[in-house]
């Protein structure tokens, strides 16, 4: 299950994880936004090891214009407080891995 990622917990999810942070920046009204949601709920499943956030762009456009986000989903990787990893537009499992990865 993704954790919601609002502006008064951003910070404490991503600086304070000790483990990596998958956030999905998305909006409940697009199509690929809801089939991102689903293969993120099976990749959870699959990786433990990973945080799964999800940032909502509508009622948080203000973290998504910190990270410049215009396409909806886009992955952001964050590893120890930083972005190591980016992808704008539906990404499947194997996708995800390979961002995790890097």
């Amino acid at each position: 299950m993704a954790i919601t990622v609002t502006d008064k917990n951003f910070s404490h999810i991503i600086f304070d994880s000790e483990k990596p942070v998958l956030l999905n920046f998305s909006n409940r009204q697009s199509d690929a936004s809801r089939k991102q949601d689903n293969l993120l709920r099976l990749f959870a499943h699959e990786h433990p090891d990973v945080i799964i956030g999800r940032v909502d762009t509508g009622k948080e456009p203000s973290l998504a214009a910190m990270y410049g986000i215009q396409t909806v989903p886009s992955i952001k990787i964050f590893k120890n407080g930083k972005c190591t990893a980016t992808a704008a537009g539906l990404q499947e499992k194997p996708q995800l891995a390979r961002l995790l990865s890097k």
